[in-house]
This record gives C-alpha cells, sequence and structure tokens, in this order.
C-alpha cells in the first residue's frame, strides 16, 4: 500500500517533539538489570522501544506501564535460566545488546531479527564478545543474526572494535561489562563515529552506579565489575524525530511551537538547531516552558553550506530533503556510516530525490559512500511515487521533500512510522496535510485524514 500526499502551501501550529528513543531504551535497560524499582518519566512508547520492554521481560525484568512513566523491577545482575528465544525484530541496538547480555546468564539463549536485521553488519562485535570468552554461534549466516549464545560467562580482559561501522557494538560491550567475572577494556581502532550516543551510553551507565570511564579520544574503555543501582529517569526530547518538525518549520513561512522541549541534550542531532539557524531559521528556547519556537518569515532558504554530520548521522536524510529546496547548494559529509543502516540512507535519499527532479550527487571517500552535495529549487513538479527502502526515516524525510512540490506524491512505508514517531501522520494532518492509503495507480483512494 501506498500512501498519497498532497503538497500544502504553509505550515504552522503547536506540536510535542516525541520523547527520546535512545536515552528511553537505554533507561530501561539500566533498570531492568538493577536491584530495586525503577521509574521512567516521559518514556517514548513506540514499536522499538516496545521491543526492548518485551526483550527485558524476557530477560527477568517486571515492567508496567502507567501513565506518564514505567516502572520496572530489576533483576540485580542476576539472570534467571531463561533457555529461550528473544525476538529483536528490526532492532539493531536491541539485537546487540541482548546478545552481549546474553553471555552472562546461565542457559543458551537465541537472539534473532527480521529479515532487515538479518543481513546487518555483527560480526564486529560477536568476534569481541568471543575476546572476552563469549561462546556465541550463528545459527543461518556466519556472523549474522540470528545467533544463540551459549551463557557460559564473560571472563573479562581486552576486545577489539571498530570505530566507524557502528556505535552500537560499543554500547553492548559497556552494557555487558560490568556484569563481566573480571574487569574489562575495549579497544577501539580508526576513527570513532557517533560519540554521541557513546557518551549517552557512558552517562546511563554512570548514573547507573557502573565503573567507567573512556579516553578523551572515546578509543579506550575501561569497566569494574560493577552493580546497577535503580533510579528514577526523566526522559528528554528526540532531536532525531524533532528535525522532522523543524525542517517542515524551515521550508514553508510562519511560526511553529514545538512542546516537550528541554533545550539541554547530550543527543548529537541536537546539531539540526544550529543548522537551521545557519540556515536563516530563528530557533528561540523557552526552557522554563519546555518550548522551542521557529520564526520562519521569508520562508525561503540560500546560500551555500557545508555540515559534517559524523556524530549526527540520524539527521542525514532530514537534511537531504532541506537541501533540496535550499537556493544554493548543501554539501554534507561525514555520513558513512549510514550505509549500515535499515538502508544505506544517503543512497536511498540520492535516488529517490533524483526521481523527483532534484540535483543531488553522491560524494565518496576512497570509494566509500560518504555524503552528498545537493543544489536546490525553488519547486519540483511532484506527481512521483518514491520508495523508503524499507527505513522509516527515508519515508519521513521523503514526505517532507515532498510538501513544496506542485503535485501530490505516493510514498512507500508509511506503516513504519511506528517504530519512533508513533504521530508523525498525526501531526502533519493537523497542520493541514491531506493524505490517503491507495493500493494501485488507479484505484480509488482511501483518506487517512
Amino acid at each position: 500500500m501506498l500512501l498519497k500526499v498532497a503538497p500544502i502551501n504553509s505550515f504552522s501550529g503547536t506540536f510535542r517533539i516525541p520523547s527520546s528513543k535512545p536515552e528511553t531504551q537505554r533507561a530501561i535497560l539500566t533498570a531492568t538489570l538493577a536491584e530495586g524499582t525503577s521509574r521512567i518519566f516521559n518514556d517514548l512508547r513506540c514499536d522499538e522501544t516496545q521491543t526492548m520492554k518485551n526483550a527485558c521481560r524476557a530477560l527477568g525484568a517486571t515492567i508496567t506501564e502507567h501513565d506518564g512513566h514505567l516502572e520496572i523491577q530489576g533483576i540485580a545482575g542476576t539472570f534467571p535460566p531463561i533457555g529461550r528465544v528473544i525476538q529483536s525484530r528490526g532492532s539493531g541496538l536491541v539485537f546487540r545488546i541482548v546478545t552481549a547480555l546474553a553471555s552472562v546468564q546461565p542457559s543458551p539463549v537465541v537472539v534473532t531479527g527480521d529479515a532487515t536485521l538479518r543481513n546487518r553488519v555483527m560480526e564486529p562485535l560477536l568476534q569481541a564478545l568471543r575476546e572476552l570468552g563469549a561462546d556465541i554461534e550463528s545459527i543461518v549466516s556466519e556472523n549474522k543474526a540470528p545467533v544463540v549464545n551459549w551463557g557460559r560467562g564473560l571472563k573479562g580482559g581486552t576486545c577489539h572494535l571498530p570505530g566507524d561501522i557502528s556505535s552500537q557494538f560499543i554500547t553492548a560491550v559497556l552494557f555487558a561489562a560490568p556484569l563481566a567475572q573480571g574487569p574489562v577494556e575495549i579497544e577501539v581502532s580508526g576513527e570513532v563515529y557517533s560519540k554521541s550516543y557513546i557518551r549517552q551510553t557512558l552517562a546511563s551507565l554512570t548514573d547507573a552506579g557502573i565503573k567507567v570511564s573512556a579516553s578523551d579520544d572515546m578509543r579506550h574503555y575501561q569497566v569494574e565489575p560493577s552493580a546497577y543501582q535503580a533510579q528514577d529517569i526523566t526522559i528528554h526530547e528526540d532531536y532525531t524525530s524533532a528535525s522532522y518538525l523543524l525542517a517542515a518549520a524551515a521550508l514553508f513561512p510562519g511560526r511553529t511551537v514545538l512542546t516537550n522541549a528541554y533545550g539541554d541534550s547530550m543527543q548529537g542531532e541536537f546539531a539540526i538547531v544550529p543548522i537551521l539557524q545557519q540556515l536563516g531559521v530563528s530557533v528561540t528556547f523557552d526552557r522554563d516552558a519546555s518550548l522551542l519556537t521557529v520564526d520562519n518569515p521569508p520562508g525561503s532558504l540560500r546560500g551555500n553550506f557545508e555540515v559534517d554530520v559524523r556524530d549526527c548521522p540520524n539527521i542525514v536524510p532530514t537534511l537531504a530533503a532541506l537541501g533540496a529546496y535550499v537556493q544554493g547548494s548543501l554539501r554534507v559529509t561525514g555520513g558513512r556510516l549510514t550505509r549500515f543502516h535499515k538502508a544505506s540512507r544517503i543512497e536511498a535519499m540520492a535516488a529517490e530525490l533524483t526521481r523527483a527532479g532534484v540535483d543531488i550527487d553522491v560524494l565518496y571517500d576512497n570509494g566509500i559512500c560518504d555524503g552528498f552535495e545537493v543544489r536546490g529549487a525553488r519547486t519540483y513538479p511532484g506527481g512521483v511515487t518514491l520508495s523508503s527502502w524499507g527505513d522509516h526515516r527515508i519515508f519521513m524525510s521523503l514526505f517532507l521533500a515532498g510538501l513544496r512540490m506542485r503535485s501530490a506524491n505516493r510514498f512507500s512505508g508509511f506503516e513504519d512510522v511506528r517504530l519512533s514517531f508513533p504521530t508523525f501522520l498525526e501531526d502533519f494532518t493537523t497542520a493541514g496535510v491531506r493524505t490517503a492509503a491507495v493500493q494501485e495507480e488507479n484505484e480509488p483512494a482511501q483518506a487517512l485524514g
């Protein structure tokens, strides 16, 4: 099924930024591993946080959902014998962390996922865990999901990981390391990308009482055996999700107000705020009221800009959509990690925007897809069918790009917004965007909003 989306002439209103997905997931994990009861306020409820909750329940945690917060009774770092299959669906973070935690369980655990996850790179993590004493085997394809972890413990010692594939490898080992029999050291080779996600992990562990340290260049980590402590946590806003609302506000003249905006964030994707300011959009915070206001009187973006996204890879698709309307050029570099995400996001956005008439080139660094340069225009004809490549962030970004085209476009993958931003379509319907689900080009449409 496709989603037909009509263009709009203006965008304004008041919208709530979803709470942070990575902060929610990390809070659920620390609460699961702690002794006692933790409460997580303002948590995000979407498919991927639900997958994390289901996995943590399988590990032995008791998780109760209340209006506005979660209550989690942890397992005190002691796993009950479960001998079962844990489903990660499409979540790379859930698969990687649960695979690491399964190493310290007393019985075998199979960790699996959907077709997209089974194609993702896992070998560096599996090899690192084996260096620490884990006994892990792939069930279908070598060094891919699904795996069986025989649960024979992590002895400790030193493991090695690359820094330019996924920060989730480092995060996974860091979460399991306090439960090892001895101290764990992680040595990271090459340049470290997505440092902000590792900093979020380190902050989560430290707040939970874990003895962990990292070098200034984020290439060396030390973790001592230590116990997770229960705590109360309030989750802040998610700037990847906010980027879609912010980008829409930047594409049209007017004022947009976003709530649930604390303004202080360790997220690398917070970079969307200074990027918009560089593009000439006014973005201001009222931290007392948790409001973010976007004023964009001209409704146009002009100039020649360059952005390094090595610490904010999840806004790469958003920037491609924005760049399509920068009258001048937008050059984005440092995005090589995105080729390991649900889709190769740079190539996906370039291919689909080219289909819509956008002048965009993929940039390569030593043969590796690293970024793009887009030379924008005021508008495009529209009337095309665009693919999400099975990636919810590609869908949401292409959706934005289509709003300023002259004719309605059709998009695949609209159901996947439930993974991280369940109210995405509702919010844009409130802003006046008309959508309809369609089966085939000539079949009647079913209005969604």
